[in-house]
């Protein structure tokens, strides 16, 4: 692998001969459509959505791919998306990410490293400016994958580290020691750090293929060790007030997956299940109502999602899928509207219908809209911090470009 990728960097210096065996292999999506979204029947103005993927792949010779990936979206729509801990509604978003990376073939085993950076701006209000989103991020990473395909299936091992960095969100413990007393302010400020959302993760991923004939069936397990280095856990000591251990916030994450698909031409089915267990240290103080609750971000939740398209000879598709997930916060109590606590703990579920239909108007350019409508429900009924009920739609019509 090392000699290989050396060769490539090498490459303007090689003979002619060698240099003809580099074949470029461009692929390249582009969509651009426009459409409405509803939360709870209030429709926001009409905004479009514009997708991108871009990738000039290199064939170096038998066995050795380099493969370079842009991919990047503008999503003008609002929708609730998952930050913090929490639903959170964003008027706008857009993402870039920048990948690379290299195939060795050796007969029926791959070998993969790769890197990645992405970009992700988030605008929660009208007037906020590209860059200023309190839930902007950066994303840096870097993995290996091993492929080995067999006559009885194929294996797949992975292991990929990431660094992500929200530049624009920090405390704002240092501006309350005005507000609060000097005792106080000292016994929360220790050890409380500034950039608490920061985190690096470690994820090793496991994956096997089989073909029972006439399905394709798969099941993966991955886990992921996050560490968000600068927010400390937050203790209840027997008396007195919490304050921040030295300790600092851990998550395990574990995912356990499975899909079988098949295909009866003009038609292919697949259903895919998920069950997950995220594992926090961290807990939480509500400290309008002094209370402490332990494990606050800790849950389990399961997925189901059936889906079903269909490819006519013409090139027309219609694709219908259906998402369920059911998750089960371990600490986090509900709450009534007015913000009291209960006994019980939160618990919330996602249904997600998606309907898009496809259509070719001249070479590679199709017609393209689709249709998704969510509702969320849950017991939690106090949401001046998070969205935990609410029904969502999206119609978006436009076209799409291959190559």
């Amino acid at each position: 692998m090392k000699k290989s990728l050396f060769a490539f960097l090498l490459l303007p210096c090689l003979a002619p001969s060698a240099a003809a065996q580099v074949r470029l292999l461009p692929a390249a999506d582009v969509s651009l459509l426009g459409g409405k979204y509803y939360l709870d029947s209030d429709a926001a103005s009409f905004q479009g959505r514009f997708d991108a993927f871009f990738s000039p792949a290199l064939q170096l010779g038998e066995g050795h791919e380099l493969i370079p990936v842009y991919s990047g979206n503008y999503s003008g729509t609002q929708d609730i998306q998952e930050l913090a801990g929490g639903g959170v509604l964003t008027r706008k978003r857009q993402t870039h990410t920048l990948s690379l990376k290299y195939v060795y073939t050796d007969e029926f085993d791959k070998y993969k490293p790769r890197v990645s950076w992405s970009k992700a701006l988030v605008q929660e209000t009208k007037d906020e400016k590209w860059g200023d989103g309190l839930f902007d991020y950066n994303t840096l990473s870097a993995g290996f994958e091993a492929e080995q395909e067999r006559p009885y299936g194929t294996f797949t091992e992975s292991y990929d580290f990431y660094s992500v960095k929200y530049p624009n969100y920090a405390t704002l413990l240092s501006e309350a020691g005005t507000v609060i007393d000097t005792t106080t302010f000292n016994e929360l400020s220790a050890n409380a750090g500034t950039n608490t959302l920061d985190n690096a993760n470690h994820r090793l991923a496991f994956g096997y293929t089989w073909y029972p004939e006439p399905a394709v069936m798969k099941a993966g397990y991955d886990f992921t060790y996050r560490r968000y280095g600068d927010q400390a856990v937050i203790s209840r000591p027997a008396t007195g007030q919490p304050y921040f251990k030295s300790d600092k916030r851990t998550d395990l994450v574990q995912n356990w997956t499975c899909r079988v698909s098949r295909a009866i031409k003009p038609v292919f089915m697949s259903v895919g299940a998920r069950a997950g267990w995220l594992n926090s240290n961290q807990n939480s103080y509500d400290s309008a109502r002094t209370k402490y609750i332990g494990n606050y971000y800790s849950y389990v939740d399961f997925e189901l999602n059936p889906a079903v398209s269909f490819l006519l000879k013409n090139g027309t598709q219609f694709s219908f899928g259906l998402d369920w997930r059911r998750l089960y916060y371990l600490g986090r109590l509900k709450q009534d509207a007015a913000g009291n606590y209960g006994a019980s703990k939160i618990n919330q579920t996602f249904w997600l219908t998606s309907v898009a239909a496809r259509y070719p108007v001249y070479g590679k350019v199709y017609a393209k809209a689709a249709y998704n409508y969510q509702v969320s429900s849950s017991n939690m009924r106090y949401e001046a911090d998070y969205r935990y009920n609410y029904r969502a739609s999206t119609y978006l019509a436009g076209l799409e470009w291959e190559f």
